[in-house]
């Protein structure tokens, strides 16, 4: 197994060029083949729907969970007819749970907003959901969709409420052609229960070898934010009728109960965290998403698709995950868009957390002044205190005169290659040093509430953040 030599640490672009082979049980194919099965060099032409019997059993089901109860209500349909450019193959069921409201008025923070709008480390101002607030000229930037020109909305995606559709292939088709299995008027879509129930209905009607379940919606990360005063909103899929979201908690606790699946992803702000990921660890083969703020059309459903079909013959886990992966890279690349993705297995985490807390232990020992210079530099992500992991570490071995550091910080990233890490794809020259794995790294203070996750109950990364923060 390839290892990584103290004076090649610093070079960034050779991690990624040619990181070392990911192993899972011997098996699994190496991070470059991954890659080039997933970025075919020909992408198919949509085809139409071919009929099949949806109950057999199939290599995969795809279910998402679409969560539009809130400011991106307008975006379900479009998203959807991205899903049906080229559908399913004939060995993949693509099912989802598509939620919308009526446009609403956006809500303010009392007080103007609460701390992410303010440039802590150094940061942009961080919008919130049902943005902008009166200090805004415009909705920030990276909370706008792409402006398109005005089309006639068809019948199909002129709906509110919740329903299930099975999703079938119609070419570059403006209207809905998916099948409505079910209209299912109030649901609470920021209730973990009903993404379980969701999961389970899936897995019951549309059997598979192997799944995949993508939450689409807002993100903020681990954490969990009071922005109305009245109402809490959490880690991923905010409910704007109901105040609810779902906790970085529940949501493992809703893969778990579902039954598990092979790939969790999040089509969702700052999902990719190793908190996150940790807490998925014993629901979820691999974790897909974003270390930061998503641009505003989120996943090109269409370029994830065109990939899967490019590599229906060899979906394992790996390359399907790298599919989305490859797929958001290409979307964003050709539009010149900064923007994260990547995939990690959590088959490593257990063995990531045990060098990360020994890790955190020999910088505790350095001196705080340098550690924390290293984390100012670190490339930072918008709204969850998040930092990049690799690139803070890679800034600590530049700066520490500790050989044992150094050596830590090689195997640690040994590690990450070798077990964790399976595909990144950032974009744009902000993210040159956006490796894969988010991180938090607060400058400001400590947050008690850190302490209700797996990650800080298991590992020692809760008292690394607070010697840091600590006065």
């Amino acid at each position: 197994m390839k290892k990584l030599e103290l004076n090649k640490l610093l070079l960034a672009s050779a991690f990624l060029a040619a990181p070392a082979a990911a192993q899972d049980f011997d098996s699994l194919p190496s991070v470059k083949e991954i890659v080039s099965q997933a970025a075919a060099a020909e992408v198919p032409a949509p085809l139409p729907a071919l009929p099949q019997d949806v109950r057999a059993m199939k290599d995969w089901t795809i279910m998402v969970f679409m969560n539009g109860k809130n400011s991106l209500s307008e975006y379900v349909p479009k998203d959807m007819n991205e899903m049906e450019k080229y559908g399913p193959t004939e060995n993949i069921n693509i099912v989802t749970q598509s939620a919308r409201m009526k446009e609403a008025d956006p809500y303010y923070p009392p007080g103007g907003g609460g701390y992410d709008d303010y440039p802590w480390g150094g940061g942009p101002v961080v919008p919130h959901p049902g943005w902008p607030n009166p200090g805004w000229p415009s909705m920030p930037p990276m909370m706008m969709r792409d402006a398109s020109p005005a089309v006639t909305r068809d019948a199909s995606a002129d709906w509110v409420g919740v329903r299930r559709y099975l999703i079938t292939a119609d070419g570059d088709n403006a209207a809905l052609s998916s099948t409505m299995l079910s209209d299912m008027g109030t649901v609470d879509m920021g209730d973990y229960k009903q993404l379980v129930e969701f999961g389970k209905w899936a897995k019951q009607n549309y059997p598979a070898k192997k799944y995949m379940l993508i939450v689409w919606n807002h993100g903020d990360g681990w954490k969990t934010k009071d922005l109305r005063g009245d109402t809490v909103l959490k880690g991923i899929s905010y409910d704007d009728e109901t105040g609810n979201g779902i906790t970085t908690v529940e949501l493992g606790q809703a893969v778990r109960e579902m039954g598990g699946v092979d790939i969790y992803a999040s089509d969702a702000c700052l999902m990719q965290m190793a908190e996150v990921a940790y807490e998925l660890k014993d629901a979820a083969r691999i974790t897909v998403g974003s270390e930061e703020t998503e641009p505003g059309d989120g996943w090109a459903y269409d370029y994830f698709l065109a990939r899967v079909h490019s590599n229906k013959t060899n979906l394992t886990p790996d390359v399907m995950a790298a599919a989305a992966v490859q797929g958001y890279k290409a979307f964003y690349g050709e539009k010149k868009t900064n923007a994260t993705q990547s995939a990690l297995r959590t088959s490593g985490m257990n063995g990531f957390m045990t060098m990360m807390d020994q890790w955190a232990a020999l910088a505790m020992k350095e001196d705080k002044t340098m550690i924390k210079g290293a984390l100012t530099a670190a490339t930072s992500f918008s709204g969850a205190d998040s930092r990049d992991l690799i690139h803070f570490m890679e800034l600590v071995y530049a700066k520490t005169s500790s050989g044992e550091l150094k050596a830590k910080t090689v195997n640690a990233m040994n590690y990450i290659y070798d077990h964790v890490l399976i595909d990144n794809g950032a974009t744009g020259d902000r993210f040159a040093k956006a490796y894969g794995i988010g991180i938090y790294l607060p400058t400001y203070g400590y947050e008690a509430a850190y302490g209700n996750l797996a990650w800080s109950k298991d590992g020692k990364w809760d008292e690394f953040a607070q010697w840091l923060n600590a006065k």
